[in-house]
């Protein structure tokens, strides 16, 4: 049920919603969207992306409005958690080979990234040997799980997009604000580069496509530690794993590509990298299905601006 002073609808980009009983039941009515007092898109609690689908908040009064805007700025009783379909097979066991190769062959170089090749991935990682019999899907009780810890920054060579930021790519964003006359923009560009944390957790490894054009997705669950633009799409690009559809960070999308890492530096640090004919091929099928970004945010958990208790939505995605 929805909550008292809020309504809470589930928001899907594709014409194939399918949300679950509880989204179901908190989809309010036409009517009762009419008599809030205030314009809708003002009382916008819990924002998405323009290509993401999934649960979104509205509040029906200004209190209500007040303090879940104070829980989700503060991070306080709100946890959201999306599911995403990624390009290619993210395999845990391949990066803690490759990392563990990486320790043993150290040369004492360091990486911009981090304090390593491998810094993108926390050192805790749970893992199970994938033992698939399935040609279309794999889904054993533990693919492994992760956390990425890749600091963000306004891409200054395609705004307004977002970056990982390396020492190199803050020099260059540095001496480009020196060029801006823009005041506004020149304020954009100029801010530091943001810590950002993402906890991941594999579901499945999958084939997805219609007919005989299947491509090789690994089905994951997202959780943002931090709240940063664009944080999910550009850490799952710098893994080598673009999220299907992803028109920005994806295939030839407008920003840059593998989430601001050279194309050299990713067949170095990303074990399990998605092939260029994958992504390729995947975006032709997206295109072809007219198939929207594979993003969704399932669950959202808020305290109730009244009671204080946790109150859970959650909607299925559609892919």
């Amino acid at each position: 049920s929805s909550l008292e002073g809020t309504t809470t609808i589930s928001a899907s980009n594709t014409a194939e919603t399918n949300t679950t009983t509880e989204a179901a039941a908190a989809t309010p009515t036409t009517e009762a969207m009419t008599t809030t007092l205030f314009p809708r898109d003002s009382m916008i609690v819990h924002r998405l992306d323009m290509d993401t689908s999934g649960i979104v908040i509205f509040a029906r009064n200004r209190m209500a409005m007040s303090k879940l805007h104070k829980s989700f700025r503060e991070r306080t009783g709100t946890k959201k958690v999306y599911e995403a379909l990624l390009l290619g097979w993210l395999d845990i066991d391949k990066w803690i080979d490759s990392a563990e190769e990486d320790d043993n062959d150290d040369d004492g170089q360091a990486v911009e990234i981090g304090n390593n090749k491998h810094s993108m991935l926390s050192n805790d990682i749970t893992t199970e040997s994938n033992n698939n019999n399935n040609n279309n899907t794999s889904t054993p009780n533990n693919l492994g799980a992760g956390e990425i810890n890749l600091p963000l920054q306004r891409d200054h060579r395609h705004p307004p997009f977002m970056r990982v930021s390396t020492p190199e790519s803050e020099s260059e964003a540095l001496r480009a604000v020196l060029d801006l006359n823009h005041a506004g923009y020149k304020k954009l560009m100029a801010k530091n580069p943001k810590p950002s944390t993402t906890r991941f957790r594999i579901l499945s490894h999958e084939r997805w496509g219609r007919g005989r054009r299947k491509h090789d997705v690994t089905r994951v669950e997202l959780t943002p530690v931090t709240g940063r633009t664009h944080q999910l799409r550009v850490h799952c690009a710098a893994i080598g794993h673009p999220i299907v559809g992803d028109s920005a960070y994806g295939f030839c999308g407008e920003a840059h590509p593998n989430g601001g890492f050279r194309d050299e530096m990713m067949r170095e640090m990303a074990a399990t990298c998605a092939s260029f004919e994958l992504r390729r091929d995947a975006e032709e099928s997206v295109r072809e299905e007219g198939r929207t970004m594979c993003l969704h945010a399932r669950r959202l958990t808020v305290d109730h601006p009244v009671t204080g208790e946790d109150v859970v939505f959650e909607a299925a995605p559609s892919f």
